[in-house]
C-alpha cells in the first residue's frame, strides 16, 4: 500500500511534467550515441552488467557510456576501459538528498538511452525519467510498479542468467556481444598492496598453495556453517601444507576472525583491505572456496579456480556463467516454501559435507598445478 501511494504521486508528477514538456527530450546534437547504465545493487549484479557494457562499446565504439551505481559498484567498475564516466548513488536519506545534484549531472550528459539493469531504490526510475533520456529500457515487472516510466520493456525469462538478461536489454538498441565473461580491471598499486599484505603475514606464493575462504554473504541464508569452514581448513592445511586467507568485509570481521582463529596458520583479512585490494588477493590464490556472494563473482572475473557453494539460490541464475575453472557444489532446498532472505538458519547449506568440499579442493588444486606446469614448458 505504501509503495502504491508513492507510485501514484510519481505518476501524477510525471503526467504534469509531460504536459509542461519538461524535461525536454532530444537526441544528442552531436550525433554521438549516449547511454546510461543503471546498476545500484550488489557487487555480483553489477559485474553481471560488464558483458553488456562491453557489447555497447564494441557495437558503438564512439558512444558515450555512463554508469550509475553505488559505492561498491564503483569499486568493481573503476578502471573499466568500456566506461567513460561513473556516477555514484548512495542509499538512504543522504542519497535522496543528493539526487538533485545527481540529476543535474545526468542532465548535462544529454543521455539518449538509459538501461536499468537492476536497482533496489524506487527513486532510480523517476531519476532516469527526469534525466531527459529519450528511451528508458528495463525489465517488465522489476521496477517496483513503475513500468509506466519505461519506454520499452523485456520479459524476464525463466532459467536465464542475469548476464543474459542484461545482454537482452542492450540488444534492444542493436548491441551485439562476442563475450559473456564478466570483467574487473585491477591497478598495479592494488596488486602491490596485496603482495605487501601477504608478505606481512608470512605468505609467499612460491612456497605454498594459497586457499581463500569467503564464509560470509549479504544474507545468512546463503552461508555454509562456520564450523564446516574450520574443519575443512584444518584438513586442507594438514594434508596439503597450504596457507589459508579468510576474506570478508568489515561487517564480517567477527565471523572471519573466529574462523581464522580456528584454523592453523590462517590469516583473517576482513576489514583490512579495500574491495579492490581484496580482489587482488583473490587473484593470487590457487583456489577460492566461497558462498554465493560478491567476492565469488570477483573470483570468476579474475579466473581464480573457485568452488562455489549453493543451496537456496540457483547457480543457473546467479552462479558462474561462461566462467573457467569453477566447481559448483549445489544441494536442493529443504524447506517448502523456501523463506529466502528471511531465513536465519540455513539448514539446506548444512547438506554440503566437509569431505566433498575437501575432495573437490584437492581435485581443483591438482588441475591448477598441472595447468601451471604446462605453461612453464
Amino acid at each position: 500500500m505504501k509503495g502504491s501511494f508513492k507510485n501514484s504521486i510519481i505518476k501524477a508528477i510525471m503526467t504534469l511534467s509531460k504536459k509542461c514538456n519538461f524535461p525536454e527530450r532530444r537526441p544528442s546534437l552531436s550525433g554521438r550515441s549516449s547511454f546510461l547504465v543503471v546498476s545500484t545493487t550488489g557487487i555480483g549484479d553489477t559485474l553481471w552488467g560488464t558483458p553488456a557494457i562491453k557489447a555497447l562499446r564494441e557495437t558503438f565504439p564512439d558512444a558515450y557510456i555512463c554508469v550509475l551505481t553505488n559505492p561498491a559498484g564503483f569499486e568493481v567498475l573503476k578502471g573499466n576501459p568500456d566506461i567513460d564516466d561513473i556516477l555514484i548513488f548512495i542509499q538512504g536519506s543522504f542519497g535522496y538528498l543528493s539526487c538533485i545534484g545527481l540529476l543535474t549531472q545526468l542532465r548535462k550528459k544529454n543521455i539518449a538511452t538509459a538501461f536499468i539493469f537492476h536497482s533496489s531504490d524506487r527513486i532510480i526510475w523517476p531519476l532516469c525519467f527526469f534525466s531527459g533520456a529519450v528511451n528508458i529500457i528495463g525489465i517488465e515487472g522489476q521496477s517496483k510498479g513503475l513500468d509506466f516510466i519505461l519506454t520499452k520493456t523485456i520479459k524476464l525469462q525463466d532459467n536465464i542468467h542475469g548476464i543474459e538478461t542484461r545482454l537482452r536489454l542492450v540488444k534492444q538498441v542493436g548491441a551485439k556481444n562476442a563475450s559473456r565473461t564478466i570483467s574487473i580491471y585491477l591497478a598495479d598499486r592494488e596488486r602491490e598492496a596485496a603482495v605487501r599484505f601477504m608478505e606481512s603475514n608470512g605468505i609467499k606464493k612460491e612456497n605454498s598453495s594459497i586457499i581463500g575462504f569467503q564464509p560470509g554473504a549479504q544474507k545468512p541464508f546463503k552461508c555454509w556453517p562456520q564450523e564446516n569452514f574450520i574443519e575443512a581448513g584444518n584438513i586442507l592445511v594438514k594434508s596439503l601444507g597450504c596457507k589459508i586467507i579468510v576474506t570478508g568485509d568489515s561487517s564480517e570481521r567477527e565471523l572471519v576472525d573466529e574462523i581464522a582463529s580456528g584454523i592453523k596458520g590462517a590469516v583473517p583479512a576482513a576489514g583490512k583491505l579495500s574491495i579492490r585490494e581484496t580482489a587482488a588477493i583473490i587473484e593470487k590464490m590457487n583456489l577460492f572456496i566461497t558462498n554465493d556472494t560478491g567476492p565469488m563473482h570477483i573470483a570468476f572475473a579474475l579466473k581464480t579456480p573457485t568452488i562455489a557453494l549453493f543451496s537456496p539460490t540457483d547457480p543457473r541464475l546467479c552462479g558462474p556463467h561462461h566462467a573457467d575453472r569453477v566447481a559448483i557444489i549445489s544441494k536442493p532446498i529443504t524447506c517448502n516454501p523456501c523463506t529466502g532472505k528471511k531465513c536465519l538458519n540455513p539448514v539446506c547449506m548444512e547438506q554440503i559435507e566437509v569431505k566433498e568440499v575437501v575432495e573437490s579442493a584437492k581435485v581443483m588444486l591438482r588441475r591448477y598445478n598441472a595447468h601451471m606446469a604446462m605453461r612453464q614448458i
